[in-house]
């Protein structure tokens, strides 16, 4: 189950299924490790489907030699006019900067052209250059930076909130 038009160069976003509780340490975003019962269980409540839209759409990130798990995408309000894209790839890959500015390049256009949203917010933390200039070359502005937000190993970084404005929803003076 590939989405064409959420398919890159090396990885497709697509709903999550109950069999990704058992890639959960890639997706599962908490500071502590989750297992596959309590993975199953967050699938479950998070994907009942009832009259209202979700409040979060979670999407899995698969890389597209081997079909493997690598991380997950969250889009908070889904349904409505603003959104945030949280990204968490998994922490053991060499390669997550390159994956989450691909994820970025996938998700924000469709989120932005396809959803139609108004704004997407996506916050990078600001050692993470190549994610940066993947949201600077679609064009998004930056719209705050949160000192010392982030904890790294033995030091501080700076969280940047990054928008993505639909031009659809823009108002001209004048």
């Amino acid at each position: 189950m590939r989405p064409p038009y959420l398919t890159g160069d090396r990885i497709y976003l697509r709903p999550m299924l109950l069999g990704d509780r058992e890639h959960a340490a890639a997706w599962f975003d908490s500071p502590f490790p989750v297992n596959a019962a309590r993975a199953e269980a967050f699938l479950k409540e998070e994907h009942t489907q009832g009259w209202e839209p979700p409040p979060l759409l979670h999407l899995a990130i698969v890389r597209l030699a081997g079909d493997e798990v690598i991380g997950g995408a969250t889009v908070d309000g889904p349904g409505g006019r603003t959104g945030e894209l949280l990204v968490r790839v998994a922490p053991w890959l060499a390669d997550g900067d390159e994956v989450r500015a691909e994820v970025l390049r996938l998700a924000v256009p469709w989120l932005r052209d396809e959803v139609e949203m108004m704004t997407v917010t996506v916050p990078i933390a600001a050692d993470e250059a190549t994610v940066i200039a993947a949201a600077e070359e679609l064009g998004m502005v930056l719209g705050a930076r949160l000192r010392e937000h982030v904890a790294r190993p033995g030091d501080r970084v700076d969280l940047l909130l990054y928008q993505a404005l639909n031009p659809r929803w823009q108002v001209r003076d004048g």
